[in-house]
């Protein structure tokens, strides 16, 4: 079982915005270092038999410039894939608008892979209430990290479902969402 406020530790968190034609865009930033090569990582994260077991189902055209669906989540066109280092998607739920999803992987230290998640929205609101929600959405990705770590480990049990929270699972929830608050209050108070 993973310690879940030290695993916490061993993600960097960040915030950004700027204005585009399109609108103010905001940006969460995810980036961890994962104990397998960046191959391994890649089809983790691509190959759809793989996704599946720690992430979500997905069907589709998957390919540059093809569509995804995950089971009962996001859908969208995929932009760039750049084997194995980019992956660049749109990211739609059904009503909401569209966002943008960029992960890269690039080799880290000892045979580990960093890899880094930029998901950045343009929406109707100010800087001040998209930071005030961080902590309700940020942590799914915190969520989506663990659980790529504990597959790559084999650390993940057959039967673990995305969708069952755990109370561990809803611990990390939790546990990141203050982290996020946190890292949203400080970039408020930079600008």
């Amino acid at each position: 079982m993973t310690d879940t406020a030290a695993w916490l530790k061993t993600v960097h968190r960040g915030v950004s915005a700027e204005d585009t034609d399109a609108g103010r865009a905001r940006t969460v930033l995810v980036r961890r270092s994962f104990d397998a090569p960046v191959d391994d990582v890649w089809d983790a994260i691509t190959n759809p038999e793989r996704l599946a077991r720690w992430f979500f189902p997905v069907t589709g055209e998957l390919r540059a410039g093809g569509k995804y669906q995950l089971e009962g989540n996001a859908g969208g066109e995929i932009r760039q894939c750049e084997q194995p280092h980019l992956l660049v998607v749109t990211w739609e739920f059904d009503g909401g608008g569209s966002t943008d999803l960029r992960v890269r992987l690039v080799p880290g230290a000892d045979g580990a892979t960093v890899v880094e998640l930029e998901h950045t929205a343009v929406l109707p609101f100010d800087d001040e209430t998209w930071a005030a929600g961080i902590g309700r959405f940020a942590p799914g990705w915190d969520h989506a990290f663990q659980r790529l770590d504990s597959y790559l480990r084999g650390e993940l049990a057959e039967d673990d479902s995305p969708t069952d929270l755990s109370p561990e699972a809803r611990r990390l929830w939790e546990l990141a969402g203050q982290e996020w608050v946190e890292v949203a209050r400080t970039w408020r108070g930079q600008r």
